[in-house]
C-alpha cells in the first residue's frame, strides 16, 4: 500500500475527520466514514451516510482501494450535518400564519421575505433555486440564490406565476443556513 494512503489513514484517524474511500468493488459508489484502525491488509471504518447518520462498521481490503478523498466539499457537508443533527432534523413548527390565512404562492413569498426565511422554489420552467427573497411584487421576485453548500450563487428574477412549489424549511434549507452561519463566524 502506498505511503500516501497510510498517511491519509493516520491523519483522518488522528484528526477524527471523515474520509471518503473508493474501491474497485464499489461500482462507482464510495463510502465515507471514520478510520477506526488499519493494518497492511485491512482498514476498518465507521461508515456515515449522506444524512450524517452512522450506518455500521465496514472493512476495506487495502489492495482494492484506488482513491481516498479528504476534506472536500461533500465530506465537509456530511461533517457539518453530523455535528448538527438536532438542528437539521429538528421538529419544525409551521408559522402561525400558515394555519390562519388563505394560502397562495404570493402570500408565502411575502411572508418569507418578511421573516428573512431561506426558501426553496421549484419553477414551471428553468432551474429550482434556494435563496432569500429580497424584493417582491405581485408579478416578480428577486431571489438572492445559494448553492446546496451555502455558497452565493447570484441574483435571479422570477415571475411569480412560474413558481410551481415552495419549501419554507427542510433538511436542505437548514443545511444551507448552517453553512451561512459558519461562514459568518
Amino acid at each position: 500500500m502506498s505511503d500516501l494512503f497510510i498517511e491519509m489513514f493516520k491523519r483522518a484517524q488522528q484528526e477524527k475527520r471523515l474520509l471518503g474511500v473508493r474501491t474497485t468493488q464499489s461500482e462507482g459508489r464510495f463510502s465515507v466514514g471514520y478510520v477506526i484502525n488499519f493494518s497492511d491488509e485491512l482498514m476498518m471504518m465507521r461508515v456515515i451516510n449522506r444524512d450524517g447518520m452512522q450506518t455500521g462498521i465496514q472493512s476495506f481490503n487495502l489492495e482494492e482501494i484506488f482513491q481516498l478523498d479528504f476534506d472536500d466539499r461533500y465530506i465537509r457537508n456530511i461533517e457539518l450535518k453530523e455535528d448538527n443533527l438536532d438542528k437539521v432534523y429538528a421538529g419544525i413548527k409551521s408559522p402561525a400564519f400558515m394555519e390562519q390565512e388563505y394560502l397562495n404562492i404570493p402570500l408565502l413569498l411575502s411572508r418569507a421575505m418578511e421573516a428573512g426565511q431561506l426558501v426553496y422554489l421549484t419553477s414551471q420552467v428553468g432551474a429550482d433555486l434556494y435563496g432569500y427573497i429580497r424584493q417582491f411584487t405581485e408579478q416578480e421576485l428577486l431571489l438572492e440564490c445559494y448553492t446546496e453548500y451555502g455558497e452565493p450563487d447570484g441574483l435571479t428574477v422570477l415571475r411569480v406565476e412560474n413558481i410551481r412549489s415552495f419549501v419554507w424549511s427542510d433538511e436542505d434549507t437548514r443545511m444551507i443556513e448552517l453553512h451561512l452561519k459558519r461562514r459568518q463566524q
